[in-house]
């Protein structure tokens, strides 16, 4: 019992020492610290010793969990919300001029990461700027039609450039792919939705039409003039392996493209042969370089005779392929996709431009029998339209006008001047089609 007694005393007795000197080194003022020793204080300790009760109000902060801020991933998902953007109608342009511009959706994506909505975010800005100057045109439909589908274009070739998962309406080539556009920017139903990655869901194989022909004076306008309706390939558009022929091609006609671009801006033939003449040597140096069976006009050796092979294999010289002269005098649904799509009225002559724009206008925004519908009645409207206006502004040099019945003047308009109408397509099958 006394040995406790004392072990107890002893364990007491520093604290109390400690107290009772306090007060004689408060009135003797500050002096220098100890040297610090290997003391341990418990928690109990800290709270019944009255001189460290200062010292006690340093508490550590408690460490929880952070708040998820605003660019943690569970508030991003795989897509922007309003992308893809809706293709531009009659019925939504007006709202589309009305809406302030632009959207500042860049500077709200997280700073790193998240590079494929940084390209969806961009490619609604560029569109957003495109629309500003489509929105001051007395007609802007057209032009907000045109910059939807060249804008989300780009957007493909940006998607292609990276080896990531690429949007799956980029998949996809031509009117097709606008259409996937066009139904992925609104509620969907599900058969609209993307499909599964199964062997029929996988769009074809691309063929590049190789060789391209040389540039001359008598083609030097269609190779700058339909720059923008001949396909470019990106790596995206071939599967990872094999097909090296096919990919060496795309890769060849893309880089003559970009060549091309610069060539065109004074339409200069000497510099677009250069070019073409550059493009199809390095073309054959990698066709060198593989153990595959090479180009035939590679084997000729440097000079006019590799030229002149290459010249001569092309399926398309005179840069034509997109061209194609349509009747407009049968509006079937072939025609109208193409109409509707990424295509160039390339006749100028009246009424044949009214007609077009009042269909495009009218009932792009519609699909299957009821765009046909639609675009029947549009044509009939316009004809009248145009027989009955000022003949200041038109002359009808057939003088269908003339005829007495409104079905005898669409039978003239359809024979005169809507038989053979020249346009510009990125799917000119489908203008063939329809002409069967």
């Amino acid at each position: 019992m006394a040995a406790f007694l004392l072990l107890l005393l002893f364990l007491v007795a520093p604290p109390l020492c400690l107290a009772a000197g306090a007060g004689a080194e408060a009135a003797a003022g500050p002096r220098e610290p100890p040297a610090q020793v290997g003391l341990l204080l418990r928690l109990e300790d800290l709270e019944q010793a009255p001189v460290l009760q200062q010292e006690r109000e340093l508490v550590l902060p408690v460490l929880r969990s952070p708040a998820p801020s605003a660019s943690s991933p569970e508030r991003w998902g795989s897509d922007l919300e309003d992308f893809p953007p809706g293709r531009p109608a009659a019925a939504t342009i007006a709202d589309l001029c009305r809406r302030p511009r632009p959207r500042d959706a860049l500077g709200d994506l997280p700073r790193t990461g998240f590079s494929h909505l940084r390209r969806q975010a961009d490619a609604l800005q560029r569109l957003d700027g495109r629309l500003d100057a489509c929105c001051r045109r007395p007609q802007p439909l057209p032009c907000a039609q045109q910059a939807w589908a060249e804008v989300l274009e780009d957007f493909c070739a940006d998607e292609f450039r990276v080896k990531t998962r690429h949007y799956y309406c980029c998949k996809r080539r031509g009117a097709e792919r606008e259409r996937c556009f066009a139904a992925a920017a609104s509620p969907a139903p599900l058969e609209l939705q993307p499909p599964p990655a199964t062997a029929a869901a996988v769009p074809p194989l691309p063929q590049p039409v190789f060789p391209p022909g040389e540039p001359t004076a008598a083609n030097i306008g269609n190779i700058c003039r339909l720059r923008k309706f001949r396909p470019v390939y990106g790596p995206g558009a071939f599967p990872p392996s094999g097909f090296g022929a096919a990919k060496s091609r795309a890769r060849a006609l893309a880089r003559l493209e970009r060549d091309y671009k610069t060539c065109c801006r004074a339409e200069s033939v000497e510099c677009a042969r250069a070019a073409w003449q550059k493009t199809l040597g390095r073309f054959c140096e990698e066709e060198s370089g593989v153990k595959t069976k090479q180009h035939r006009c590679c084997k000729r050796g440097r000079g006019p005779a590799r030229w002149g092979c290459f010249a001569g294999e092309a399926p398309h010289p005179a840069y034509d392929r997109e061209l194609r002269n349509a009747s407009l005098a049968r509006l079937g649904p072939a025609l109208l996709d193409a109409l509707c799509g990424p295509a160039r009225l390339l006749a100028k002559q009246k009424p044949v431009p009214a007609l077009v724009q009042s269909i495009t206008e009218a009932c792009c925004p519609r699909g299957g029998a009821e765009r046909v519908a639609c675009a029947e009645d549009q044509k009939s409207r316009t004809i009248a339209a145009l027989c009955s206006s000022q003949r200041d502004s038109w002359k009808d040099p057939k003088r269908c006008c003339a005829h007495g019945t409104a079905e005898e003047q669409r039978r003239c308009f359809d024979a005169s001047y809507l038989a053979s109408v020249l346009l510009a397509s990125t799917e000119p099958e489908l203008l063939a089609a329809e002409q069967d």
